[in-house]
């Protein structure tokens, strides 16, 4: 059962992807000029994911936006930068969208140390998070029973596969 909510947790961090290549043709960001076959994904460069920038690729995220709507989610950064864990930014995600912000009793807090933010760009999420969790720097808190959890989370795993399941 805890390996069940833990590949439900990565589903929800799996939600902060940001991906370029779209599984539906309305996602595809495509030159409205261009004659391209239905289904054709247009090739982008990767863009690196900042504190500037990380409500828009967020919200647009197909993943995020298959949350639950009933589902409070915290995602915080912190460092150690003073010894002590310091809080850098928190984010509210919903499937309505990403905006910063906090939330007084939020059912699933995700935690990320800050300094991958610097090689996290728009294509290697799964990669950043895989590292995270492997050194320690991933973590996450929640309110709810296993089974409320993984209730809750289920409509998540069609996106399994980028943690290779």
């Amino acid at each position: 059962m805890k390996k069940t909510i833990s590949v439900l947790i990565g589903l929800i961090i799996l939600g902060i992807i940001v991906f370029n290549v779209y599984s539906n043709e309305e996602d595809i960001p495509i030159n409205p000029n261009a004659n391209l076959p239905t289904g054709y994904v247009v090739a982008q460069p990767a863009v690196d994911i900042t504190y500037d920038n990380i409500e828009e690729h967020l919200t647009n995220n197909a993943i995020i936006r298959d949350l639950p709507n009933n589902l409070g989610i915290l995602f915080k950064f912190y460092n150690f930068n003073n010894v002590f864990k310091e809080i850098e930014k928190s984010y509210v995600l919903s499937n309505e969208g990403v905006y910063e912000g906090t939330l007084n009793n939020p059912e699933i807090t995700l935690f990320l140390h800050s300094k991958y933010l610097e090689n996290w760009n728009s294509r290697n999420f799964c990669n950043i998070i895989s590292s995270a969790i492997n050194n320690g720097d991933f973590g996450y808190e929640t309110s709810l029973s296993s089974v409320s959890l993984a209730w809750k989370l289920k409509k998540l795993t069609k996106h399994k596969s980028c943690f290779g399941l």
